[in-house]
């Protein structure tokens, strides 16, 4: 079933790329219609026979130049569509660029003034040794002096501790207000039929990380960026899988059969593409994405 699906699945997004109709392409093929639609479902059982599945892929490849031969040899199960190797996972970024930038500015400010502000220190101490020496030499009476030097310098360090616990008073609640308004990301299905739907992610942190899990079945997911496929699989019942969408993606899609047998969550939030009005079949789940400042 889940070559059946994925062949499908590639000439149909072959045949778009090329911007070419149902119509256009049994007009090329000489195939009729529902032959043509049958094969972009996988439903290969409405097809007369398996001569004519061999042959109906071989021409319908041809025209939206895929290699027919390869995909008939997946037919019959003497090739495969996985890679020789698992794709690796990209590496995950901590932090926008914005972020890591300003991080580094900072660093480096602090590098630069840290002399001067020594050096303040330090002139700061010797003009208070310096104005000490001098007040004591005025002075004629240390005891009562020094008693009231006491005083003021007591008063002062109240205050400055007073502004200071004020100061992170005011610092604690901003940061507790901007914590509180941040925004979290919301997932909604915007509008859906029986083989596709549009779902919008808005104020996603990046990068966006989607996990499939099979339930009560076997199902086929296919996840695809800008044409090309980040993930294709076939998961037994129990099993799951994820991947990593690329930085800076706002359109995508993901490619289910047997929907019914698929959870989906992104970023560890559930996906809710169930439509009661419909059949749970294959489906093509369109993403609209915005992210986080």
């Amino acid at each position: 079933m889940g070559n059946e699906i994925i062949i499908g699945e590639r000439l149909r997004q072959a045949r778009l790329a090329k911007n070419i109709s149902i119509d256009e392409l049994q007009q090329k093929t000489k195939i009729q219609k529902r032959y043509l639609e049958a094969i972009e479902k996988g439903d290969f059982e409405a097809l007369p026979g398996t001569y004519y599945v061999r042959s109906f892929i071989r021409q319908y490849a041809q025209v939206v130049d895929e290699d027919g031969d390869f995909l008939v040899d997946i037919y019959d199960e003497k090739a495969s569509f996985e890679p020789e190797g698992k794709r690796a996972e990209p590496e995950t970024v901590q932090g926008s660029r914005k972020a890591l930038h300003e991080g580094k500015t900072r660093d480096k400010k602090t590098r630069d003034y840290l002399p001067v502000a020594l050096l303040g220190i330090i002139a700061f101490m010797i003009v208070g040794v310096i104005a000490y020496v001098a007040w004591q030499d005025r002075n004629s009476d240390p005891v009562i002096g020094q008693t009231a030097t006491s005083m003021e310098v007591d008063g002062s360090v109240t205050t400055e501790q007073d502004s200071s616990t004020n100061e992170e008073s005011s610092t604690s609640s901003q940061t507790e207000t901007s914590s509180s308004e941040e925004d979290e990301m919301e997932i909604a299905m915007t509008d859906s039929t029986q083989s596709q739907a549009t779902i919008q992610v808005t104020d996603a942190e990046e990068p966006l990380e989607l996990e499939f899990t099979a339930k009560n079945g076997r199902a086929w997911v296919g996840v695809s960026v800008n044409g090309d496929y980040s993930l294709q699989e076939t998961l037994e019942a129990g099993q799951n899988e994820s991947t990593t969408i690329p930085e800076g993606t706002e359109n995508f899609v993901v490619t289910l059969g047997a929907s019914a047998n698929i959870d989906l969550k992104a970023n560890d939030k559930e996906v809710d593409f169930d439509d009661p009005d419909y059949e749970a079949l294959q489906k093509n789940l369109n993403f609209e994405v915005t992210y986080q400042d």
